[in-house]
């Protein structure tokens, strides 16, 4: 197969969410979720393509989440 482009994904997304939903929503609520679930930085980084630690940004501001990086 072919990897989706962003094109591709945004089209799918508005079929499911609304206008709301964006794809940076994405991002967040994944490094978000990974996070919780105990993923380490240095996963959370490869997973979301970040080359530095700009993911931090991403991570709600959650004191449980925040202490455990």
């Amino acid at each position: 197969g072919c990897t989706p482009t962003r094109s591709w994904f945004i089209r799918r997304l508005r079929h499911f969410f609304p206008a709301t939903i964006s794809g940076h929503s994405m991002r967040a609520g994944g490094a978000t979720s990974l996070a919780a679930a105990g993923v380490s930085p240095d996963q959370i980084r490869a997973i979301g393509r970040w080359r530095s630690g700009t993911w931090e940004r991403y991570v709600r501001k959650n004191a449980a989440l925040l202490q455990a990086l």
